[in-house]
């Protein structure tokens, strides 16, 4: 009497799977397309409005313009001041990456520029250079 129990219950289950199989097979495959207007074509845009995403957005195209040295990237930045912010970042990489404090816009940059180029040829005559007492300091500690 056991083995017709299993019996009847293997027996169920095989049917039930191939009913499965057989509707999944034959039913119609509906794909909706989607209208590119539907889309949020920004990351502002998927914020609705929300204050810490907006400046998370902000942030990230901050940092990929700066990675990738592209100012016009900061251009993209709604909030006038991170936009700005941006401009002065992806400056300051250049004229690191290049050593040219020239590149710089404003003082911490080319101070920057001086504290990079001083530690990486151990100069200290570059640390004097620097106006800022505090950076100046750590260069001379650092060379």
């Amino acid at each position: 009497m056991v083995d017709k129990k299993y019996l009847f219950l293997s027996g169920v289950i095989i049917v039930f799977i191939a009913l499965l199989v057989v509707t999944l097979i034959f039913s119609p495959k509906i794909i909706k397309p989607v209208d590119k207007e539907d889309l949020p074509k920004t990351c502002e845009g998927q914020c609705n409005g929300v204050v810490s995403c907006l400046e998370q957005c902000a942030n990230v195209k901050s940092n990929l313009a700066t990675l990738n040295e592209d100012v016009t990237a900061c251009d993209e930045i709604q909030d006038p001041l991170k936009a700005e912010e941006c401009r002065r970042n992806v400056g300051l990489k250049k004229a690191i990456v290049a050593e040219d404090s020239s590149q710089c816009i404003d003082e911490n940059c080319r101070n920057a520029v001086l504290l990079s180029k001083a530690i990486s040829t151990k100069d200290k005559i570059l640390c004097e250079q620097i106006t800022i007492e505090a950076m100046k300091s750590d260069c001379l500690k650092l060379v």
